[in-house]
Formats: C-alpha cells, sequence, structure tokens
C-alpha cells in the first residue's frame, strides 16, 4: 500500500515572465487533509491544475500513487477527483443526468454508475434533488454536486478549489461536515482556500503559499507553536475612562514595557502583552488608584489571521533577522 497520496518534488511553474510557482515541495499522506493557504496570485490553483495533470511543469515533478501527473496522466485521470472554484456541470441537466455523463465520460458501465449515483446520493444528502436541474439549486446544493461528480468514479485523491466560495454560513458548515467524512472512506484531500479558520478547522497539516513561494509546512498546532504570539488583554471598567488615567497607563508600559498597542473606547482598555501576568498586576493596580473597579479581565490568544500575518510580515522583511520565520537562513 502507497505510504503517499501524493509527492511533489521542487515544482515550478513559468507562465512567460511570470514565475507562479518557485521550487514548491511537499507531501500528502493517504487520507490525510492537506489545506492550501494563501492570498490570491499564491499559486495554489495553480499547484491544483500540475496536480491534477492539467498543467506541464515548467520544471519538477508530481507524482500522485507513484505516477507522474503529466506523463502518466490516462493512470492518473482515474485517481483524481476536481472540483474547480467555478462549477463546470450542465445547467440544463438534471443533477442524475449530470452524474450520469460525468460517470459515463470515465468510462463506468451503466449499471456501476447507477448504484454510484445511488450510493453518493445517500452520502451526500440528494436522493430528493436528483431530478431537478442543477441550474435551479442553490450555491450550497451545487457544491454538493459538483462533489458527487468528482467523487463518482471512485477517486483516491480529491482536489478542492475554494469549495466555500460565495456559500453563505450554514451551507458552508455543512459542506465542511461532507469534507471531514471522506477521509474515513480512505480519501486523500487537497483543500485549496484563503479561508484561514476554514483550513485550520479541518486540514491535517497546512501549506502556506506567498507569491509562489512555499513559505511554510505543518499541523495547525505546530504553526501556532513557531511563533510565540503575544496575546491580547482586555480590561473592563466599572465606568469610563478618563484620558488623564490612559495616558499614565500608556506611559507606565512604555517605561516598563510590559505591553503595546494600547487603546481604550468607553469603558474598555485593550493591549498586546508577551508577559499577560505582569501586565495584568501592574496595569490593574494604575486602573484602582485613578478610582476605578475592575469588573472583568478577558485574555484572547492569537488568531490564525495574527498567526498567518506575522508568516507573511516574516517573508516579506528585508531585515532576515528581523523576520519571525528567520533560522538562521533565509526561506525566501
Amino acid at each position: 500500500m502507497e505510504k503517499y497520496a501524493l509527492i511533489i518534488e521542487e515544482l515550478t511553474k513559468r507562465f512567460g515572465k511570470v514565475l507562479a510557482l518557485k521550487g514548491i515541495s511537499f507531501k500528502a499522506s493517504v487520507g490525510e487533509i492537506v489545506g492550501l493557504l494563501g492570498p490570491n496570485g499564491a499559486g495554489k490553483t495553480t499547484t491544483l491544475k500540475a496536480i491534477a495533470g492539467a498543467l506541464k511543469p515548467t520544471s519538477g515533478r508530481v507524482y500522485v500513487f507513484g505516477y507522474d501527473s503529466f506523463r502518466e496522466q490516462v493512470k492518473v485521470r482515474n485517481l483524481i477527483g476536481v472540483v474547480p472554484e467555478l462549477p463546470g456541470l450542465s445547467p440544463e441537466l438534471s443533477v442524475y443526468d449530470n452524474l450520469f455523463f460525468v460517470g459515463r465520460i470515465y468510462g463506468m458501465k451503466k449499471h456501476v454508475v447507477m448504484d454510484r449515483i445511488k450510493e453518493l446520493s445517500e452520502m451526500l444528502e440528494l436522493k430528493d434533488l436528483l431530478r431537478i436541474k442543477y441550474a435551479k439549486l442553490s450555491k450550497g446544493l451545487k457544491r454538493r454536486v459538483d462533489i458527487a461528480a468528482a467523487l463518482i468514479h471512485d477517486p483516491k485523491l480529491l482536489l478542492l478549489d475554494e469549495p466555500t466560495t460565495g456559500l453563505d454560513v450554514i451551507s458552508a458548515s455543512a459542506l465542511r461536515e461532507y469534507i471531514v467524512k471522506l477521509p474515513r472512506e480512505g480519501k486523500t484531500i487537497i483543500l485549496s482556500s484563503h479561508y484561514i479558520d476554514e483550513v485550520m478547522n479541518i486540514a491535517h497539516k497546512v501549506i502556506l503559499l506567498v507569491k509562489g513561494t512555499k513559505l511554510v509546512e505543518g499541523s495547525p498546532l505546530e504553526l501556532k507553536r513557531i511563533l510565540k504570539l503575544d496575546k491580547h488583554v482586555k480590561i473592563i471598567l466599572d465606568k469610563p475612562i478618563d484620558s488623564s488615567v490612559f495616558d499614565i497607563i500608556a506611559k507606565h508600559i512604555e517605561t516598563k514595557s510590559i505591553g503595546y498597542d494600547l487603546r481604550f473606547r468607553h469603558n474598555i482598555v485593550e493591549m498586546r502583552s508577551s508577559n499577560v501576568v505582569k501586565t495584568i498586576n501592574e496595569v490593574s493596580d494604575l486602573i484602582r488608584k485613578a478610582g476605578h473597579e475592575i469588573v472583568d479581565i478577558e485574555v484572547v490568544p492569537p488568531s490564525w489571521s495574527d498567526v498567518f500575518k506575522k508568516y507573511i510580515e516574516g517573508f516579506s522583511a528585508k531585515n532576515c533577522e528581523a523576520c519571525p520565520l528567520y533560522r538562521g537562513g533565509c526561506i525566501g
């Protein structure tokens, strides 16, 4: 049995003068969900197209279950299912006819396609939609049908390109639940998205791409552990704070270097700190001396947006040693 569903080695892709991918490498184990994160233009879709064999690499190799994705397209074709960012099914055909047509394109026998449609319609809750035209479905239901079409030939590797873009919160949540179930059936998933929380909540491993470069790779917990980001401290008072008190706090945390990004609104004082206990104790003393009572204190860990902002800032830093990703050598 293959250990890796996908192996990418030094993948580079150039479009004229534009270098879209700059020698990226990573692996996906069988049954793993790998998230490709990055801003627009990072190279996520280009990577998916290279995996599917739709793009010839300028250099490097892509192997799907041991087969070269471009040189052995016929073998790879049946191993991969693709859900593109934009719907690709016929709007005038019914859900059933769309799925049947896709199955026949893959060379499946009629009775096999029919059995598979029945299986997928139960798994993805499509039974009541099979006779409805694809064009009549909501965006959320269309995406569910798109996934069914990608799974019709029972591929081992599923490529999802921005699967929840444009969906409402409920539809996106339901779709993520279906995605999470797929590895239980032995499916490996490569999920491309610019929604950070979405990827972090369902991926086993995350690849951050920026301008065609693989910036960092690891599990969600590993990525947060690498950067020891400062926490957000919020102190809620019994009454609005006076600007003079705020000035005293601002001078103190600057002099003692115990916090930064200080701001206040009405009865709330907020700041960021690397030494939360020391900051809370000293600021609380100042607040009480000014005649205020503290109603509540909240300490919020860094968000995923904070984490990736730091990674991208590190990649863009001109001073290598100031870069939060610097480990004695430059990755960019």
